[in-house]
C-alpha cells in the first residue's frame, strides 16, 4: 500500500512538474513606440542695459540696445503654440521701483491675427510671469523688448540680472 501511494505521489509530482514547466516557457513580449514631435525652436538674446544712477528712470528700445530687437525668436511647426515667459523680475523690488518689460511682436507669419508692433505681454515687478502668448499659425516669430526701469537709492553699486525662461507648448 505504501508503494502504491508512493507511486501515485511520483506520478502526480511529474504531472505537476510538466505543468509548471509549461507555464514558465509561455512568455510574450510587447513593444510600444512613440515619437515626440518638436513643436518649436527657441533662440534668446541676452541684452546688457548698462548703468543707471539711483533714483533715475531709463527707457530702452532696440534703437538704444540692439539686442532688445528680436530678443526672442521662435519657429513653430504647428498652429496654436503657446509661448510662456517666466521671470524673476519680482526679486528686484529691493533695487527698483519700476522694472517693466513690454514684449512686442516684431515678426509675424502670414495669416496670423497678430500684427507687428502689437504688445504680446508685459513683465513687471508685480506680474513677473505673464499669461501665455498664443501663436496662432505655424512659422517664424520674433519679439522685441522695450524696458523701463527706475532705480531705488542704494549705499553702493549693485549689479542686477533678470532671468526670463521661455518655453513653448502646443495647446
Amino acid at each position: 500500500m505504501n508503494n502504491k501511494i508512493l507511486g501515485v505521489f511520483f506520478v502526480l509530482l511529474s504531472i505537476l512538474i510538466v505543468s509548471v514547466t509549461a507555464v514558465v516557457y509561455e512568455t510574450a513580449q510587447q513593444t510600444v513606440t512613440q515619437t515626440i514631435k518638436n513643436v518649436a525652436t527657441l533662440v534668446l538674446n541676452s541684452p546688457v542695459l548698462g548703468d543707471i544712477e539711483e533714483g533715475a528712470t531709463k527707457s530702452y528700445t532696440k534703437a538704444d540696445v540692439a539686442a532688445l530687437g528680436d530678443a526672442i525668436s521662435i519657429t513653430t511647426y504647428k498652429a496654436n503654440v503657446y509661448l510662456h515667459l517666466n521671470s524673476d523680475v519680482d526679486s528686484l523690488s529691493t533695487y527698483y521701483t519700476t522694472y517693466n518689460i513690454t514684449v512686442k511682436f516684431a515678426t509675424v507669419p502670414g495669416g496670423s491675427s497678430h500684427t507687428v508692433g502689437e504688445a504680446a505681454a508685459n513683465i513687471t515687478l508685480l506680474s513677473p510671469d505673464p499669461a501665455g502668448i498664443g501663436l496662432d499659425v505655424a512659422g517664424s516669430w520674433t519679439f522685441d523688448f522695450e524696458i523701463t526701469t527706475t532705480a531705488n537709492s542704494g549705499s553702493s553699486d549693485q549689479a542686477t540680472t533678470v532671468t526670463i525662461v521661455a518655453t513653448a507648448e502646443n495647446s
